[in-house]
């Protein structure tokens, strides 16, 4: 079950969603967006951007659908003609920086998954041109009201969004 299907059914009053579709069970306000990076082993060289065309030809280790990375990347590269070379299906992506790490392929993942990671040495984000950019969504049911409860942490999280991170 997705989260905006445990949204609409009541299983969750608030929801996190990356590049959530429209829909009128949900109220989805936008947050930010990431850009999305080729995150790969670190050769050496510096981060130079990669093309759809270089994209499409990585072998890359990425989540399983209906993960919000991998639909965006799949419908990308199929607008323009093209498909991802997937080489592993891996949901974590503590997991994906972990196989990237070690050479069994490369991800397409945030700069801030690479910063966070650990890993910042042995892993290089190069962009991607045009960029790829995933929306971040703070969402609710439609059909149900939304509680005093619900409205303060709703605040809380936009506040902590507009709140720049220090690495």
């Amino acid at each position: 079950m997705t989260m905006q299907e445990s949204l609409v059914s009541g299983r969750l009053d608030i929801a996190l969603i990356y590049n959530a579709t429209s829909s009128p069970d949900i109220e989805a306000h936008h947050l930010l967006d990431e850009e999305l990076f080729l995150v790969r082993q670190n050769s050496g060289q510096p981060p130079r951007p990669v093309t759809l065309d270089e994209l499409a030809a990585t072998p890359l280790i990425i989540p399983s659908r209906p993960h919000s990375i991998r639909m965006l990347v799949e419908s990308t590269l199929a607008s323009a003609g093209l498909r991802p070379k997937i080489v592993l299906e891996i949901d974590g992506v503590a997991a994906i920086l972990d196989l990237v790490a070690d050479g069994a392929g490369s991800a397409v993942l945030s700069k801030n998954a690479v910063l966070t990671s650990g890993k910042t040495a042995e892993l290089l984000a190069h962009p991607v041109t045009p960029p790829l950019c995933s929306r971040l969504f703070l969402a609710v049911s439609a059909q149900r009201p939304t509680t005093l409860t619900q409205q303060a942490m709703m605040a809380l999280i936009q506040e902590l969004v507009r709140t720049p991170l220090s690495h």
